[in-house]
């Protein structure tokens, strides 16, 4: 990762039990630069308002439609978006599709309003697990229940696909961890990320 000039990086659940590794991590001059949130869906109920307003990403033309949408849902200065700007992860949201479309390892879906795209999310499928992610809906488009739609609707898809877990992980304090557990997410553990300075 030095040699690419990228910070080394890690990753580990928040336990008591790995004390010692943050203490060797920090003498390495490793510093915690975040820490996740693992919430899982707590088998609530799920409410299927506008999911007939939800289509899943199947054309190079609706993933372009996705894509825009996805990238809208992100902006900067947005108190609901603690993640600003894609920038590359657009790029990767895109090579990553390609990769995977044509099976349901990875499924793209775009809520509609009428006619306009107005929310988006992800659901990765792999091994028995549902996990959920680029979740975001349009700054006008809130408080109609459009980013609840795109979530429950991959729960619901997850579900459909056999898994038998389905989380995602946000950042404890901000305002998507606290969305997820009013809608029915539980948190079961925390990670945490340590870099160090190249």
């Amino acid at each position: 990762m030095i040699s690419k000039g990228r910070k080394p990086s890690v990753y580990f659940e928040g336990s008591a039990k790995l004390k010692l590794l943050v203490e060797t991590l920090t003498q390495r001059e490793y510093k915690k630069e975040w820490e996740d949130c693992w919430q899982f869906w707590g088998d609530g109920k799920i409410d299927f308002n506008h999911f007939g307003k939800i289509k899943k990403v199947e054309t190079p033309e609706s993933l372009q439609v996705f894509l825009n949408t996805f990238n809208a849902c992100y902006q900067k200065n947005d108190p609901q978006n603690p993640y600003g700007e894609l920038g590359d992860n657009l790029k990767v949201a895109e090579g990553v599709w390609n990769k995977h479309k044509g099976t349901n390892r990875l499924e793209y879906f775009i809520v509609y309003d009428s006619d306009k795209p107005v929310a988006v999310s992800t659901l990765t499928n792999f091994e028995g697990i549902g996990y959920i992610s680029n979740v975001g809906s349009l700054r006008e488009a809130r408080g109609k229940g459009y980013g609840k739609a795109a979530t429950l609707f991959c729960i619901d898809q997850s579900i459909k696909n056999g898994n038998t877990e389905h989380c995602l992980a946000t950042e404890e304090g901000a305002y998507p961890n606290d969305f997820y557990k009013r809608i029915g997410f539980v948190t079961r553990f925390t990670a945490e990320g340590y870099t160090r300075k190249v």
